[in-house]
């Protein structure tokens, strides 16, 4: 990955690290995601959003300064009405600070491991889940009808994330066959909830698997 940016840097390709959703340390290992492949990788471009206001709107663009410097030297004027708003900048620097206090980035890690072996525990019993994937708290769980061709179980994906809103549990499907459950919980998600969403997934497999 790294000689990949590398390469497309040298040839003036500029690079973006898209951490609107992996971003903030819900990776665990690393606060952004583009570390975990490479830590010395350095993109171009990195945006953030979503949680880096914990709900309250705020985004930014972050990048170079010879590269912000070519709209000056250009004549090209940037306006944002809401841009540098003094609330939202506040809201997130409250973000910054709880992610740190509480040791967030750690408790993703964490977490996110024992998260990720359960998961991987109840694939071994059901053949409906095809794979379980991701880093820290930012979790995939691919569902098939054929574990052997790895044939996308899109109407089982669709049936398992509506019985889970029974369940009071919300998650969202992805994927290029909409039949992978994505999943990507608050920071502060415990040891304790993970238990809660496996019990309730082999609930709603088993249910599945029976009619």
């Amino acid at each position: 990955f790294f000689l990949i940016i590398s390469y497309l840097q040298s040839k003036g390709i500029l690079c973006l690290a898209d951490e609107v959703q992996a971003g903030f340390g819900r990776c665990g290992t690393h606060f952004w995601s583009f570390q975990s492949y490479e830590e010395d990788i350095i993109p171009d471009f990195v945006t953030l959003g979503k949680s880096m206001g914990n709900g309250f709107p705020v985004a930014a663009l972050v990048t170079r300064k010879d590269i912000t410097n070519k709209f000056t030297n250009d004549g090209i004027e940037y306006f944002n009405t809401y841009g540098g708003n003094p609330v939202s900048c506040r809201a997130a620097i409250a973000v910054l600070d709880i992610i740190e206090k509480e040791h967030l980035q750690e408790n993703a890690h964490q977490v996110g491991l024992y998260f990720l072996n359960k998961l991987k525990e109840l694939s071994k019993k059901y053949d409906m889940i095809g794979d379980v994937r991701g880093r820290g708290l930012f979790l995939g769980i691919e569902i098939v009808c054929n574990r052997e061709k790895r044939e996308p179980g899109i109407e089982q994906a669709k049936e398992i994330r509506q019985k889970f809103r029974e369940h009071f549990v919300i998650v969202s499907l992805d994927g290029p066959d909409n039949n992978v459950i994505k999943f990507k919980s608050p920071m502060c998600f415990s040891k304790e909830d993970a238990d809660y969403f496996c019990n309730k997934l082999e609930i709603i497999i088993k249910s599945m698997t029976k009619a």
